[in-house]
């Protein structure tokens, strides 16, 4: 992360951490769809940086992730490896929930950083009404920006799929469950709590929510494992 800008140096030795931990307790597999989210996120970043910055949506910082940003996104996944290091629930359910959080970390940040790129009308609700927003505005959802969330969950199945961390309807409900979380996230966005709970608290959301909802489609037989 340091080498290519895409984070400062304590947030690039968190992310390092995280990776230690998840290839510890879940296998090397696992690094493929860390490594996808962290290089895919700054690569998004960059995309369209001018147009995102005269709309008023880059992200601050030119997008160099914080420890604070790290934290955010990958302290569910850095959780299940941390338990499926130490046995404490079965490997093939901590997998889920270490790749719906991921998948939705990148369905939400796909969506935020191509959504300005590629223009469109943006909606968002407001006090339960569906209104017009500019890009950038908390809450706001596009086309383009909803297309690319889905895109990048479903990459992260097919990485997921390509070193065999998962069984595909594992992977596939993984992927389906981070793209749902960031829709949820973009609904908690346009209300009081979610502007109370800010960007990072959001951000917190998206993974837990991803995680919550695997499990759930888990505990209905639907996955597999």
């Amino acid at each position: 992360m340091v080498l290519t800008r895409q984070g400062t140096l304590t947030g690039a030795l968190v992310g390092f951490l995280v990776a230690l931990i998840a290839t510890a307790g879940l296998g090397a597999a696992a690094f493929a769809p860390l490594a996808l989210f962290v290089l895919g996120s700054g690569l998004l970043t960059r995309i369209g940086r001018g147009k995102k910055e005269r709309l008023g949506a880059a992200e601050n910082d030119r997008g160099r992730r914080s420890v604070r940003n790290v934290a955010a996104k990958l302290a569910i996944p850095a959780i299940a490896g941390a338990l499926a290091l130490f046995g404490a629930a079965p490997e093939g359910t901590l997998a889920l929930v270490y790749v719906s959080a991921l998948a939705g970390a990148f369905a939400d940040t796909a969506a935020t950083e191509l959504g300005p790129v590629l223009g469109g009308r943006v909606l968002g609700l407001r006090r339960f009404r569906v209104v017009a927003l500019t890009h950038g505005a908390p809450g706001g959802v596009s086309g383009a920006g909803l297309l690319a969330g889905s895109a990048s969950a479903l990459l992260t199945a097919i990485t997921v799929l390509g070193v065999g961390l998962l069984p595909a309807t594992a992977a596939w409900t993984a992927a389906g469950a981070g793209f749902l979380a960031s829709v949820l996230e973009s609904v908690l966005a346009g209300t009081a709590l979610g502007d109370r709970v800010g960007h990072f608290g959001r951000n917190m959301f998206v993974s837990a929510a991803s995680a919550g909802l695997a499990l759930l489609a888990s505990a209905f037989g639907w996955t597999g494992l």
